[in-house]
């Protein structure tokens, strides 16, 4: 369906009886998490592919002494990623408590649940210099025993 049908399609189910309407979204979800398994599955593959290709590309480059290659259909070169996690929380906040500025250590996120739980016990007040986002939204839960 190209975007004309289905800007056309989503404007008629305005007109929908709620009933069609649940079984739609009980359909469409089913059909999309379907969708989503064979993306993945394929998706999984095409990674295994480019990890092992990238690997012996690494492997390469380490017998050459080099950092990368230059070719005809790209150019390669090695990288490092860092991937970090707290290992002992003791050691690491006595180590924030010696740190001038501890917060350089943490990216700017506030943790959703933390707040959820202090406006519930705060009367629904909001720890200040926060900005709050709510969105109503419709849950569906697939009928047991459906038709």
């Amino acid at each position: 369906m190209d975007n004309n049908q289905l800007a056309t399609f989503l404007a008629s189910l305005a007109d929908m009886p709620v009933d069609k309407l649940v079984k739609l979204y009980v359909k469409t979800r089913e059909t999309k998490a379907a969708a989503t398994k064979v993306f993945d599955a394929q998706d999984a593959q095409f990674k295994a592919i480019m990890e092992t290709v990238e690997n012996h590309l690494l492997a390469a480059a380490d017998r050459e002494g080099v950092e990368g290659f230059r070719t005809e259909y790209g150019t390669t070169y090695a990288a490092e990623t860092q991937k970090i996690s707290i290992a002992d929380d003791t050691a690491f906040e006595t180590f924030l408590r010696a740190q001038a500025n501890p917060f350089l250590f943490f990216e700017r996120r506030v943790s959703s649940k933390h707040v959820k739980d202090y406006m519930d016990n705060s009367d629904g007040a909001a720890p200040p210099g926060l900005n709050i986002f709510r969105e109503r939204c419709m849950r569906i839960r697939k009928a047991t025993g459906e038709k």
